[in-house]
């Protein structure tokens, strides 16, 4: 209806009937008027004018109208009996709101609510009343208690708090407040309430973990916690999102590129973890899934800061500890942070590898190996907010290894030609890598105007690796190489995103420019490397969402131009140096209804090869090893089809995807004639791969034990012909994940968590059964629970054996490692002040830099 719309006879008592009215009745309108309330008057200038009138009723009662409309709009009506009254008419595009005045006085409201022993209460309902009790504004405490307001008149203003189990209190609203709530024992009499966060809920049609209010709070870090997510497997900053593959990870929107981000950011600042499994195309062609952790939301002035420290001992001691700060003034943030880690790892394994040839080859070994590397990674940078809606920040990231990475690998070798010992080798093979400064920085600036959002970021990226390899059969020399790396990275990405009638419109550009630098020289086990690889991407994306009632679409397209230039020892080589354009293309249609939901998900996603994988340089493993990329790879194809369906805290999903040119190690003898039993470990492509599969996850909650149960299956189809192996095996594999989570009073929490994978036959691989039992205790201190101590034992039973068996082209390889997997542990973190750096640089380039 048009708000220009004359409001004519059809009001009764407050307006003549037509501009030509006689005085007669002009009086009696008049008369009539006296006995009119304002809401009276607004309902009938809402039903004349045709377009709805929001309004409080206990906020306008009182009020008393007395006037003659004739021939006005709808609008001009409402601003006419609000004459002389503390009321203001805004209008919408559907709409009219009646709404108290601001005051010139007006003031931001802010305070702390607690319970009757002192401790924070979050999710306290604050209301800001008028003297007439009508309302002004609203708010919802965060998880320290605190609440915020925007501006209101602090004139004869209350502030009313209620929360369930408690009574309700009403205070004089100031500036600064405090509120204490005490117990309604009336209430508690009558029933006991136990109020608490479902560990799993579906929301915007992703599936959100409550992080706040659950026992994933107190879980440690948040590197701990992630694998306690559901549909969400591995550890150590290295997950797997079932039937999605490995997921980017952001924290309020900012990608995180360093798993030390995670051991950070402790998992009771976090208020909620999603996993998004069919993500828009605006996180790029590669990204299969993504975790979205946002963080609680807490303000706070002056310095802040956060330390922690943890130790675990296996057959090697592993120790980490870091500091963060974060100075607020205004608008202002300035935060430093550092981490530091001593790392020992150790291996243990067996292998048999059979090479069918011209002769039938057997090597058969032991070993092990240890590697030890001290790290620093750092970051210094600021955050400027110069209003709500606009704010700029910078950071750098340098980073390092403290020394040389020193990795020693020792084993014992039988070669056998036909069945009879040509060689027995003692072999010894020592690794230095030199890590230079690896420098990052980050740049951003984000503006709200009016219903439109501008996102840019620019990223820079440089770092410099040196290698050098020693290794000895018998106590003799066999083999030295050294190899250099460089790497420069600059990227830039720009998202808009506005609303387009019903729904919401995201479209912006990403560029990337690397330069990577390989040289790679030996002894003459093998040939001399030079490789130089310069690589330029351009990207144009564009989504919607539109919600339709219980349904929502979500539709999208990127478009990436991909140049690669690849030259040896300077040349261009120009069958290496391959262009690409490809569409990449996202649709998914997702109802929800009451607890249930329903979502069917069709993505395009492409991998490009790791630069690792490119290399022509064919490295040194032992005297009857070695290994060597692919320069001649092409990305790889998915089409991802994924159908989800959820009930309360049951939820289950089902997968199907079809690749082209999956990557793939496999074996090979390396040259029979020259190098007669030498195996050589190689990369290939395979021109189909089907992936299948299906995954259940509950989550119920039982008293103070709050169970999370996830089981999978899969069925991985892989023709690998082309590349010499006939093989091709589909047995459906499954995985089972018990996770317990016991909550007792006092801080004291339990986790226990058991993981199954039985074997399977898939492809040309043959898997064995392998799983693990995990367990943490942690106990809470301080009221607000800053300070927390955790005790960690990993594969308790010593079970997390890793077996892999695998055919290749005329060979069999059979192998079971054990990586110091048993390990006990303690962790202790700290954290004081409430603020939280405001910085929400998302970066760009994401895809790139983790190819480098």
């Amino acid at each position: 209806m048009d708000s220009n719309r004359l409001v004519t006879d059809r009001i009764r008592f407050i307006f003549c009937p037509s501009p030509f009215a006689g005085t007669d009745l002009c009086k009696e309108v008049l008369t009539g008027t006296e006995k009119e309330g304002l809401p009276e008057a607004l309902k009938q200038i809402e039903k004349a004018g045709g377009k709805n009138i929001l309004f409080t009723y206990n906020g306008t009662e009182s009020y008393r109208v007395t006037v003659s409309i004739r021939e006005k709009t709808e609008h001009e009506a409402i601003d006419l009996v609000l004459t002389g009254k503390p009321f203001v008419c805004i209008e919408r595009e559907e709409y009219f709101v009646v709404q108290r005045k601001k005051s010139d006085k007006a003031i931001a409201v802010e305070g702390k609510v607690y319970d009757e022993k002192g401790m924070p209460l979050p999710f306290v309902n604050i209301l800001a009343l008028a003297a007439d009790s009508s309302f002004l504004a609203g708010s919802v405490t965060e998880e320290d208690g605190s609440f915020h307001l925007p501006p209101i008149a602090g004139e004869d203003c209350l502030l009313k708090a209620t929360y369930i189990g408690y009574c309700p209190q009403i205070i004089p609203c100031r500036q600064q407040n405090t509120i204490r709530l005490q117990p309604d024992t009336e209430l508690l009499r009558e029933i006991v309430v136990t109020a608490s966060r479902p560990l799993i809920e579906r929301k915007d049609g992703t599936l959100t973990a409550n992080i706040a209010g659950t026992p994933l709070s107190l879980m440690g870090s948040a590197k701990e916690m992630i694998s306690h997510l559901p549909f969400v497997t591995g550890s150590d900053g290295e997950y797997t999102v079932l039937g999605r593959g490995t997921p980017e990870i952001y924290i309020n929107g900012r990608k995180v590129r360093d798993k030390t981000e995670l051991d950070r950011l402790q998992a009771n600042e976090i208020l909620s973890a999603e996993i998004i499994t069919t993500p828009g195309v605006q996180y790029g062609s590669s990204v299969g899934a993504v975790i979205r952790l946002r963080t609680i939301r807490k303000r706070g002035q002056g310095m802040s800061g956060s330390f922690y420290t943890d130790y675990s001992q296996g057959h090697e001691p592993i120790g980490n500890e870091g500091i963060s700060l974060n100075y607020r003034t205004g608008g202002l943030d300035i935060f430093v942070k550092g981490d530091f880690a001593e790392i020992n790892n150790y291996r243990t394994g067996t292998s048999s590898q059979d090479i069918y040839a011209s002769s039938d080859w057997n090597q058969s070994t032991e070993d092990k190996s240890k590697q030890t590397y001290r790290t620093f990674n750092g970051e210094l940078g600021f955050n400027y907010e110069i209003d709500e809606d606009q704010s700029f920040g910078m950071r750098y990231m340098p980073g390092t290894n403290i020394g040389n990475a020193h990795t020693t690998n020792e084993g014992i070798t039988r070669i056998l030609q036909d069945g009879k010992e040509v060689d027995h080798l003692h072999a010894l093979r020592q690794t230095d890598a030199h890590t230079g400064w690896w420098q990052a920085a980050n740049g951003y600036y984000n503006g709200t105007f009016g219903k439109w959002n501008i996102d840019f970021n620019a990223d820079y990226l440089y770092g410099r690796d040196r290698i050098h390899q020693y290794a000895e059969n018998n106590g003799t020399e066999d083999a030295t190489s050294s190899n250099r790396v460089r790497n420069h990275l600059y990227a830039a990405k720009l998202l808009i995103t506005a609303p387009l009638w019903k729904g919401k419109l995201s479209f912006g550009t990403e560029e990337t420019f690397t330069n990577r630098h390989d040289i790679f020289l030996q002894s003459g086990f093998s040939a001399d490397a030079d490789d130089r690889i310069k690589q330029t991407m351009f990207s144009g994306f564009i989504d919607y969402s539109l919600p339709l009632g219980k349904f929502n679409i979500l539709a999208g397209l990127r478009y990436e131009f991909q140049q690669t230039d690849y030259y040896e020892k300077g040349i261009h080589q120009d069958g290496q140096s391959p262009i690409y354009h490809d569409w990449i293309p996202v649709i998914s249609i997702r109802y929800t209804s009451g607890n249930w939901f329903l979502a069917l998900s069709h993505r395009t996603l492409k991998y490009s090869p790791s630069y690792d994988m490119l290399t022509s340089a064919i490295t040194y493993q032992n005297k009857y090893s070695y290994q060597s990329g692919e320069p001649f790879l092409v990305p790889q194809i998915h089409r991802s089809t994924t159908f989800d369906v959820g009930w309360k805290w049951v939820n289950f999903n089902i997968n199907y995807d079809h690749c082209w040119n999956m990557y793939t190690n496999y074996t090979r003898p390396y040259d029979d004639i020259n190098h007669p039993g030498v195996l050589l470990f190689g990369m290939a492509s395979i021109p189909h791969t089907n992936i299948y599969g299906a995954g259940i996850a509950l989550s119920p909650k039982i008293g103070i034990w709050q169970p999370q149960f996830t089981t999978s299956v899969n069925w991985y189809d892989s023709h690998a012909a082309c590349v010499g192996i006939p093989q091709n095996w589909n047995e459906p594999r499954f995985h089972f994940n018990f996770d317990n989570n016991f909550s007792f009073p006092k801080g004291w929490f339990f986790n226990i968590k058991g993981i199954l994978s039985p074997g399977a036959k898939q492809s040309y691989a043959i898997w064995k059964t392998e799983g693990r039992v995990d367990a943490q205790l942690t106990k809470s201190f301080l009221k607000d629970q800053s300070l927390k101590v955790s005790v960690t034992a990993k594969d308790i039973f010593h079970t997390g054996y890793r077996y892999f068996t695998i055919y290749g082209d005329r060979t069999f390889s059979s192998n079971r490692d054990y990586l110091d997997q048993q390990r006990f542990g303690i962790r202790l973190s700290y954290q004081f002040n409430a603020t939280k750096s405001k910085y929400k640089g998302t970066g760009a380039g994401a895809s790139e830099k983790s190819r480098l």
